[in-house]
Order: structure tokens, then sequence, then C-alpha cells
């Protein structure tokens, strides 16, 4: 497991949220990746908070998303295995959701699929985050180092998730 980051690297990761905050969003685009604003309870306040992450895949018959997050003890991971009733905002459009978390083969299979079809960006990720040493390996290889990475699926909820329901947007 790689370090914790350090204060350059947090203010990289803060910054589409604050851009998404003041109105700048969709370059994401530009590297051929998605971006989604997940907003989680806090296990300790009760206080909504959001964050920005790249979704590393899609699962067409939920609906939903996939997630990894950077670091394993990142608040929002420990946050939504506290309360896995989520908010998402994606493209504009929010919607009350449920983590559930599938580290292992499906875990594997999905960022594995993300590494491939983006490999530029996979190897920058790669080098940030430093869950594996390198993506240059067979699939088997890779699949199986990417067994430990912690990854979430966002499943769209049917019922509400306690996240203030009046709000139709995250940034209202």
């Amino acid at each position: 497991m790689a370090a914790r980051p350090g204060a350059l690297v947090r203010m990289l990761y803060r910054l589409p949220l604050r851009l998404r905050r003041v109105g700048i969003g969709g370059y994401e685009r530009l590297l051929g990746i998605e971006w989604i604003a997940l907003t989680t309870r806090g296990r300790r306040t009760g206080r909504p908070h959001t964050v920005m992450l790249d979704v590393v895949g899609r699962n067409p018959a939920s609906g939903g998303w996939y997630v990894q997050p950077a670091d394993p003890r990142a608040a929002w991971v420990l946050n939504v295995r506290a309360t896995p009733d989520v908010r998402v905002e994606a493209e504009g459009v929010v919607h009350d959701a449920v983590a559930v978390e599938v580290t292992g083969a499906e875990g594997a299979n999905v960022v594995l699929r993300f590494i491939r079809e983006h490999p530029r960006y996979a190897r920058l990720v790669v080098r940030l985050v430093g869950y594996t040493e390198t993506v240059d390996v067979p699939d088997e290889e890779l699949r199986r180092r990417l067994q430990r990475v912690v990854v979430f699926a966002l499943r769209p909820a049917l019922r509400a998730s306690g996240l203030d329901p009046a709000r139709r947007s995250i940034t209202q």
C-alpha cells in the first residue's frame, strides 16, 4: 500500500471538486474519462460530504457506477462503509444510490477493463496511487494484483438515501 498522499497530491485530488463548485466541469471528457460527485454522510458528524471520483466502470444492467479510492483509508471510504446510502451526481443528474464494496474478482475485472481502455490515464493514476508497480503486464497477472484494490459499486437505490430529499442538486 502506498504512503498517504502529500499536500500537493491532495490539492490535485481536490481540484476537480473546487472547479465543479464554481461551475467548471466536463473537462475530464478531454481525458476520455467520466467523473461523478459522490455525497456521503459523515460517520461521526452525520453531515453530508462530497468528493469527485473517477468512474472506473459502468453497470448497464443497474445503471450504476464503479469507483475506486486513491486511498482505501479516505474519509469517503470510511463513510460509505459506515453508511452505504449515498447520493451520486453524474452528468448533472442526482441519483440516490447504495455503495457496495466489490473488492476481489468483480472489482479486479472492472479496474482491469478501465486500465486497458484508458492506458495513458491508467499509467498516471497508477503512478499517483501506487496500487501496483506497472500496468504493463499480462492481464492475468494484473488481475491477480488488482484483487486487493478497493472498488465500490454505486447502485441506484429505490429508497431515499436520507441525504435531504428536498435537494435536487448537490450544488444547491
